[in-house]
């Protein structure tokens, strides 16, 4: 999965590459994922009113962070030169008897460094944990957001280099509106 993960986003960064601006695509990931929690019905809703292409499903499973997931939508955002790759896909899945919703950006041409600190401030983020892989580091953290658990996990370059690709995904349990 991480192979496929890197071969694709070489796939997306053609052209020159640009840093973008770490906090808007901060907005984007806590706009989408994090401040109402990862909500799949919501998403794919926005999804259709802002005509975003879909992604394939098989390649929207490489982002998800659940296994087996029972739904799952993915849809490349944007991938200008001027605004950098941006893709988002959502899932849901029972896990332990619970069902869970999870949301996922990818992100190309970002300072990593800045938007895992920009995140851990803004949402009051408390390490859970971290693994290094070969050429990435996979990091964990829980975050209370408007009373909501979320986890969240970022993929990040193991040498960040100011215009790097990231992974952001939350996942919380699902909330059903009465």
């Amino acid at each position: 999965m991480k192979r496929s993960l890197a071969a694709f986003f070489m796939l997306v960064a053609t052209g020159p590459s640009f840093a973008d601006d770490a906090s808007s695509k901060l907005a984007f990931f806590y706009d989408s994922c994090v401040s109402s929690g990862p909500d799949f019905e919501r998403t794919s809703e926005r999804a259709k009113a802002d005509e975003w292409p879909s992604m394939a499903q098989d390649l929207a499973l490489t982002f998800t962070p659940m296994e087996n997931p029972e739904a799952l939508e993915g849809w490349i955002v944007s991938g200008g030169e001027s605004e950098g790759f941006q893709a988002l896909v959502v899932s849901r899945a029972d896990v332990g008897g619970k069902t869970v919703e999870g949301c996922t950006v990818a992100l190309g041409d970002i300072d990593a460094t800045a938007f895992e600190k920009a995140l851990v401030e803004k949402v009051n983020a408390v390490s859970a944990g971290e693994e290094q892989g070969q050429d990435r580091v996979y990091k964990r953290y829980t975050a209370s957001i408007n009373g909501r658990n979320e986890a969240i996990t970022l993929t990040l370059p193991l040498y960040a280099k100011g215009s790097d690709q990231i992974i952001a995904s939350a996942v919380a349990e699902q909330q059903i509106e009465h």
